[in-house]
């Protein structure tokens, strides 16, 4: 089945349209499908039908939690009504697979990055509670994300994000950093930064935002509730977006001028997870890192 032919296809669409018959169409058939590059983890398909297109992604039956929290992220940033998204259809296991299928959007890399800025702003302006976290787990890559519920930011993003991280490396490279004297440190230096909570995006970097149409798309997520400027520590990391997404999200909701001096400890998050996941010179750069945050 990652291997699809036309016709395991059309035997997995119809079965995911049982789960879901409240979106079901008029018997849609699927007529033609492509494979879609660009992603590591799942192997993901075009499906063109005689009604609207679709995007499925395919890995085995384990990967259904991470695509369960995946549709959970879709569809809150979906709800908040703020930016586009490719809303999820349904998600289960079909045979020794595990599938999700999502509205199938044409996005292009380039759009209209002011307006990106500005409509991410306002889901960061959309009220989403008094706490830090999310209802459930989600996943930054593969790579699981507590979401336990906190009233205060530092002890969140000290424990549930460069903790977990850390520990996570403790196991894979054994590298033996004092977790919990980096942690502290963590805390110490968000202290005095209680920002509103807002749902975020998780893991914005310009391969997981398009433009459909010219409107721009996020997707996917690893969805929970925090501080928006992980979000924006996020979009600088590889490569920042193009000034205007900035401007355009500075119009909506202003940056705070201490912003620069929180972005490298959120960039850090997402390096440590990459050092998990893929090794090599995220390693040292975590380490240099590391000892810039502990002097």
């Amino acid at each position: 089945m990652l291997q699809p032919t036309l016709a395991s296809l059309n035997t997995l669409f119809a079965h995911a349209l049982t789960q879901e018959p409240a979106r079901a169409g008029p018997d849609w058939q699927v007529r033609d499908f492509h494979p879609v590059s660009g992603g590591d983890i799942s192997h993901a398909f075009m499906l063109y039908t005689d009604g609207p297109s679709f995007f499925v992604k395919l890995n085995d039956s384990a990967m259904l939690t991470q695509f369960q929290a995946e549709a959970h992220g879709l569809q809150a940033i979906a709800d908040s009504g703020t930016i586009g998204t490719c809303a999820p259809l349904c998600c289960g296991h079909f045979k020794n697979h595990s599938y999700l299928i999502l509205e199938g959007l044409q996005l292009e890399r380039q759009g209209e990055w002011y307006q990106a800025g500005q409509q991410l702003a306002a889901m960061h302006k959309r009220p989403a509670g008094r706490r830090y976290g999310f209802d459930q787990p989600s996943y930054c890559g593969t790579t699981y994300q507590p979401n336990d519920w906190h009233d205060n930011w530092a002890e969140f993003f000290a424990e549930q994000r460069i903790g977990h991280q850390l520990t996570l490396l403790n196991c894979h490279q054994k590298n033996h950093p004092d977790i919990q004297a980096i942690i502290d440190s963590v805390r110490h230096r968000l202290h005095d930064h209680q920002p509103t909570p807002a749902l975020v995006h998780g893991d914005l970097w310009s391969g997981n935002i398009g433009f459909h149409n010219q409107q721009p798309v996020i997707f996917d997520p690893a969805t929970y509730v925090g501080d928006p400027e992980t979000d924006l520590a996020m979009s600088e990391l590889f490569g920042a977006f193009p000034k205007p997404f900035y401007q355009g999200y500075d119009s909506v909701l202003p940056i705070d001028p201490d912003y620069p001096r929180r972005r490298p400890l959120y960039q850090l998050y997402h390096l440590i997870n990459h050092a998990n996941l893929f090794g090599g010179h995220y390693l040292e750069q975590v380490r240099q890192q590391l000892r810039q945050l502990m002097n």
